[in-house]
């Protein structure tokens, strides 16, 4: 009789534990494995509620001779009743529970999708910035570009000009040192000219017949003999003999200029070397001042003479004008 109440406090809890169970598992939506948990529980509790019923027969048969099993029954009800106040109360804890923290978590999640849109929203703003700052550099870029394009061909065309001074500086460089080489060689030419003239002796020679007006006629021919003295370098010419000696040998320029105030007159003069007439020259007055004048390069040895003469019956004038020169230079030795 004890383990048919047993029993029977049994099939109580498993039916309050089926109830707390199928509760539970839809208040928690859980998925087709739950439900099927649920069909199962509610066969077992049919089951359970048929062997009730018939140790329940059976109790009533033996009401008669046991009167305490009652008294344990009520006990053990009010046992199992407690027992279910327990169950649902536990129950409802546990749904609390799961409130409490079904409710902390979506707190946690949407605080935390609240974080992510913040940091979403600094990182669009970021990335805003960035793209403007690129933007800034692309268009300082491209006017660092434009800029060095420019300062590109400025360069090349300052190069050009560089090259082109650089050819115009060579071109110069060498015109100079070809001018250098030529006034190298004119200087030795020099050089060597004034060695030739330093070895060279120099001669030449200037003078005016006189100053005492009228010279002649003569009965003969007469050597003229210009006494006032202009020049006379390497004392080739004597005044005394009116005679020039060429101190070496050497081309010289001999010439002279007379002059005659004798009114329709002749009036001439000769030229002579070493004693050979060398030139003849007249003039004629026809009234007034008359001049003439004559020159010849002779090629002297050294020791030949050059003077002048006058015909008979001819007259010449000079005065301190010095109408009447006799002159000569050594051009080159020879």
């Amino acid at each position: 009789m004890r383990g048919t109440v047993v029993l029977l406090v049994l099939i109580c809890l498993s039916r309050a534990w089926t109830q707390e169970e199928s509760g539970g598992v839809r208040e928690s939506d859980i998925t087709q494995q739950g439900h099927s948990a649920g069909r199962a529980s509610r066969v077992r509790e049919v089951q359970m509620e048929s062997q009730m019923t018939d140790a329940s027969e059976k109790t009533n048969k033996q009401t008669t001779t046991s009167p305490d099993i009652w008294t344990e029954m009520k006990e053990l009800r009010d046992m199992v009743h407690n027992l279910g106040t327990a169950v649902v109360e536990q129950s409802e804890k546990l749904r609390n529970m799961e409130v409490r923290v079904t409710a902390s978590e979506a707190e946690e999640q949407r605080n935390t999708v609240t974080d992510l849109r913040v940091a979403l929203m600094l990182t669009k703003n970021k990335v805003q910035e960035v793209e403007k700052e690129n933007t800034d550099l692309t268009a300082g870029l491209s006017g660092s570009k434009t800029w060095v394009e420019e300062l590109q061909t400025k360069n090349a065309a300052q190069a050009a000009e560089l090259s082109a001074m650089g050819d115009r500086v060579t071109a110069s460089e060498a015109e100079n040192a070809a001018l250098e080489t030529r006034l190298s060689a004119s200087e030795s030419q020099v050089e060597e000219l004034k060695r030739a003239t330093a070895d060279r002796p120099r001669v030449a020679f200037s003078a005016g017949l006189t100053d005492s007006g009228t010279v002649g006629p003569f009965v003969a021919e007469t050597t003229l003999v210009y006494t006032k003295i202009f020049s006379n370098i390497g004392k080739a010419y004597n005044p005394a003999t009116g005679v020039f000696t060429a101190p070496v040998r050497g081309l010289y320029y001999i010439s002279f200029t007379a002059m005659s105030v004798q009114t329709s007159f002749y009036f001439s003069a000769y030229m002579y070397k070493n004693g050979q007439k060398i030139m003849y020259s007249q003039g004629y007055n026809a009234g007034g001042y008359e001049t003439l004048s004559n020159g010849v390069s002779l090629e002297l040895e050294e020791g030949d003479v050059v003077y002048m003469r006058i015909p008979a019956s001819n007259r010449l004038y000079d005065n301190s004008n010095n109408h009447n020169i006799f002159s000569g230079f050594l051009l080159f030795t020879v």
